[in-house]
């Protein structure tokens, strides 16, 4: 057999890996998940499991990255370049309470990695690893894309610093969708609902960048 074919199962194998540990990392909390249940769901051996991570937190690691890129993916698909820059993080914005709404068990999952990870002594290689993904990927670049030709279509502030309001932005939003997908409002707050707060959010922060008229 070739090596182009033992390749290509290696490679099946690693993203059946995947696809099972996503699916039971958002079913349940995945510090109740091991590698067992991973391999009976991926139908895989350990053997082969370990031939791909070294540890259930290396498959944690790296649902999270694919769980990112999802997220990335799916408001890049709804951005438009030809519209202003304003128009364009108006569009990123909505996109993302749609994807907060659409996929609550991701935004569940993401917020879990981020309080759990944060203080869990994890392996410094993946940590390290995970770093070099957030500074390298493009995660928060369509924010910057849109901002950048905000200015200079003069629809933005013209002393906005992209890569701070980016990442004021994206704060923000996170910290609000995250929230919405993991608790309910006390009931003391009558008709107010998340969605009344995101859309508030949404206004905010385009109050926030927008040139004056």
């Amino acid at each position: 057999m070739s090596d182009s074919w033992h390749q290509n199962v290696k490679n099946q194998n690693r993203a059946k890996i995947i696809a099972a540990g996503r699916k039971l990392f958002l079913e349940h909390n995945f510090l109740q998940v091991n590698v067992k249940e991973v391999c009976v769901r991926a139908e895989i051996s350990r053997i082969t499991f370990y031939k791909h991570f070294k540890s259930i937190d290396e498959l944690i690691f790296e649902v999270q990255m694919d769980v990112l890129e999802h997220m990335t993916d799916y408001i890049v698909q709804r951005d438009n370049p030809a519209a202003s820059g304003l128009g364009r993080i108006q569009l990123i914005l909505h996109a993302w309470v749609d994807f907060a709404k659409e996929f609550k068990d991701q935004m569940k999952f993401i917020i879990l990695f981020d309080l759990y990870y944060e203080d869990y002594e994890a392996n410094v290689e993946l940590k390290q690893r995970f770093q070099s993904f957030v500074n390298d990927s493009n995660h928060k670049d369509f924010l910057n894309s849109a901002i950048v030709q905000g200015i200079e279509d003069k629809t933005l502030k013209a002393d906005l610093d992209p890569v701070k309001a980016g990442y004021y932005i994206f704060q923000t939003m996170m910290g609000v969708l995250q929230r919405m997908s993991y608790t309910s409002l006390p009931s003391v707050y009558g008709v107010v609902t998340y969605d009344d707060i995101a859309e508030s959010v949404v206004d905010m922060v385009l109050n926030s960048v927008k040139r004056g008229e």
